[in-house]
């Protein structure tokens, strides 16, 4: 067979599967447009983004790590187990408020806050 049409469908077939792949980091398609009541907070850099939500009571927040290191979330009324790269934790609120965490395992780092309406 020739070179060039081998190279030429190897080439096209990597083409067409790499456009087929998924990047799970996409921040663009967020947990909360598939799941109706649930909210999504990225863990990237020691710091939470978005940094503040406000949800509805009865609504879950998904925390979902983009650190390599081990991270714990922590709050008056819930506690993560530690999290890695690509691990999530959610959390649903059933009482209205305002809930107020941080990172267990790295207390100088930023804080976050969950509003409950």
């Amino acid at each position: 067979m020739n070179t060039k049409l081998i190279t030429f469908i190897l080439l096209s077939g990597f083409l067409i599967l790499a456009g087929c792949l998924e990047n799970v980091n996409d921040r663009n398609t967020s947990v909360s447009d598939i799941e109706s009541g649930v909210t999504v907070v990225y863990i990237d850099n020691f710091s939470f983004d978005p940094d503040a939500v406000t949800i509805k009571e009865g609504d879950t927040v998904r925390w979902i790590s983009n650190d390599t290191a081990a991270l714990v979330i922590s709050g008056s009324s819930f506690q993560s187990p530690a999290l890695r790269r690509g691990d999530t934790y959610s959390f649903t609120f059933n009482a209205r408020g305002t809930y107020n965490y941080y990172l267990l395992s790295h207390p100088w780092t930023g804080s976050g806050m969950v509003i409950v309406e």
